[in-house]
C-alpha cells in the first residue's frame, strides 16, 4: 500500500489535533484530513450522494449530503451512528488508499482521525500520536465552538473512547495545555524519531 511510515494523530474533542495536525503540514509532512476528505465527498462524490439518497432520502439537499441534516437525525434518534459510518467508510477508506498512492515514496504520512481507534484505523498505522489535556481543559475548549450544549457534549463523548484509553494505546503522547510551541517542538521531536528509526 505505501512505503512510508504511517502515522495516526487522534484525540479527544478539544485536545488540539487541529492544530497539532496544521503544525505538522508546516513540517512539509503529508497529512490526510479524514474530515476534509468526509465533507469533500459529501459535496461531490457521486455514488455517495446517490447511495444516501437511496437509504437516507431526507439527508440530501442540492444534490448534496446535507450535514445539518444528518447531524439532526442522530440527535432524534432516527440514524444510528454505526449505520452512517457503514455508508461512509468505504468511500473513506478509497481517498485513504489515493493518500497512499500519492505519497507513496514519502518517508512518513500523517492521518488526522479524530475516531482513528473507535473506526479501527490504527490498523493502517505503524505509529499513533495521541495530544491531550487535563478535562476540564478539554471541556472548555469544546464550549467555546459555537452550538454546544451539555446534551451534545455528552452525546459526542459517549461515541468515543476516554481520552485515558487513548493515552493508553498510543506510541506518543503530546500535552497541548501549556500552549502552541512546546507542542510544535515536541512534534518535531517524533517525527525526527521516526524518520530515524525508518532510515535504519
Amino acid at each position: 500500500m505505501t512505503k512510508s511510515v504511517v502515522v495516526g494523530l487522534t484525540g479527544c474533542m478539544g485536545a488540539g489535533k487541529s492544530t497539532a495536525a496544521k503544525m505538522i503540514r508546516q513540517m512539509v509532512v503529508p497529512v490526510f484530513d479524514s474530515d476534509a476528505a468526509v465533507h469533500r465527498l459529501m459535496r461531490e462524490n457521486r455514488n455517495m450522494i446517490a447511495l444516501f439518497a437511496r437509504r437516507c432520502p431526507q439527508s440530501v439537499v442540492r444534490n448534496e449530503i446535507d450535514r445539518g441534516v444528518l447531524s439532526a437525525l442522530i440527535d432524534e434518534k432516527k440514524l444510528d451512528v454505526r449505520e452512517l459510518e457503514s455508508m461512509i467508510y468505504p468511500f473513506l477508506e478509497s481517498e485513504l488508499r489515493d493518500f497512499f498512492a500519492r505519497h507513496r515514496f514519502e518517508p512518513v504520512v500523517v492521518l488526522d482521525v479524530p475516531l482513528l481507534f473507535e473506526a479501527g484505523w490504527d490498523g493502517f498505522c505503524d505509529k499513533v500520536v495521541v495530544v491531550t489535556a487535563p478535562a476540564d481543559v478539554l471541556k472548555q475548549r469544546v464550549f467555546e465552538r459555537a452550538g454546544m450544549t451539555e446534551e451534545k457534549y455528552a452525546a459526542l463523548a459517549s461515541r468515543q473512547m476516554s481520552d485515558k484509553q487513548k493515552r493508553e494505546k498510543a506510541d506518543y503522547v503530546v500535552e497541548t495545555r501549556y500552549g502552541t510551541e512546546p507542542v510544535r517542538e515536541k512534534l518535531a521531536e517524533i517525527l525526527e524519531e521516526i524518520k530515524c528509526a525508518k532510515s535504519f
